[in-house]
């Protein structure tokens, strides 16, 4: 009998299309050996493409039930899975699709995959019970203010992109308005919210920048000493309860 491993890496083989690899470790039944690996090879790529179909929905939407599946198909036997959970499985999926030929005409597509990407690994964060603490600010003296550090929720996922991504996923599985300027940029945060449903919080650039330097650890001070202007942006993100706590540097 074949080492256990050496079984597993050939039936592998097999399921990516090496007849030769496990043909030979298939036990005689009535169907051929042949017809029975071409029944779990089409079992193995239809699982993993289902797993795509629910990670990438508004990718599918844009581009049809028919190129989608035949898109999956080639990343599966591209990149098989290569772990015995599938919950990290399709990560690169919107890079490979940006690379195929025949998404040229889409230079959206590879963003509005990835966006669909980091929208489903914020839905694995756990929660962030944190508030503001107004009165613990308050306590705070002036004098000590140019050290505060604010602490940004650890259940949101930044993301920006080049494209407008967000109206784009919203057209696709909301009923949302036709994404008029394809060109425009978005800046986001992707925050899970209560009931586990996760919000993709629309930033304008200087807000995203403010979030982005305290998610850095930056001193408040350092921060509107680069721009005074970011200043008028912190209720912003207090108000969407992106920013939940505080610190003194230096303490």
């Amino acid at each position: 009998m074949a080492p256990l491993r050496r079984v597993q890496q050939g039936f592998a083989a097999g399921l990516l299309g090496d007849d030769d690899a496990a043909l030979g470790l298939i036990a005689p039944s009535t169907l051929p050996a042949e017809a029975l690996l071409q029944v779990y090879r089409n079992n193995f790529v239809l699982g993993l493409s289902e797993v795509l179909a629910s990670t990438y929905p508004a990718v599918e939407a844009m581009v049809g039930g028919a190129f989608f599946a035949a898109a999956a198909r080639g990343f599966v036997l591209a990149e098989p899975l290569r772990e015995g959970s599938v919950m990290h499985y399709g990560e690169g999926f919107g890079d490979w699709l940006a690379a195929l030929p025949t998404t040229a005409t889409l230079p959206w597509l590879g963003e509005l995959a990835r966006f669909e990407w980091t929208l489903e690994r914020a839905a694995l964060l756990p929660a962030d019970p944190r508030v503001w603490p107004t009165e613990r600010l308050a306590a705070v003296p002036p004098v000590r203010w140019e050290q505060l550090v604010l602490q940004v929720a650890g259940d949101i996922l930044p993301f920006e992109s080049p494209y407008p991504v967000l109206a784009l996923w919203r057209m696709a599985l909301h009923g949302g308005p036709e994404a008029g300027d394809l060109d425009a940029p978005c800046w986001l945060a992707l925050k899970k919210r209560p009931d586990h449903r996760v919000e993709p919080v629309s930033l304008g650039l200087p807000a995203w920048q403010l979030l982005q330097g305290c998610r850095q650890g930056q001193p408040l001070a350092t921060l509107l000493g680069q721009d005074p202007v970011l200043a008028k942006h912190l209720p912003t993100l207090v108000t969407l309860d992106l920013l939940v706590d505080l610190e003194l540097a230096y303490d």
